[in-house]
């Protein structure tokens, strides 16, 4: 079962610059556009999946567009908090 957000939702994270490859994580890409998203690592770069592919499909950064962009992870996702 994937993770679901929804509008409204609060998502709680620990602030920490780096993640474990399939872990969820507030990424800021180029400066000022924060996602939540899927991590997926390897040698190359980071592969950014979010949990909506036919809206939103797996986007490759590497090494290099991480420096130069720049991509940064602000931290861990741990807990989503739900009003119903």
């Amino acid at each position: 079962m994937e993770p679901q957000f929804f509008d409204g939702d609060i998502v709680i994270v620990k602030q920490q610059p780096d993640v474990e490859d399939n872990e969820i994580a507030i990424v800021l890409v180029n400066g000022d556009e924060a996602t939540v998203k899927q991590i997926k690592k390897s040698d190359a770069g980071i592969t950014l999946v979010g949990f909506n592919v036919s809206v939103y499909p797996p986007h490759f950064y590497s090494n290099n567009d991480i420096e130069t962009l720049p991509v940064s992870i602000i931290g861990k996702v741990i807990q989503v908090r739900r009003d119903y």
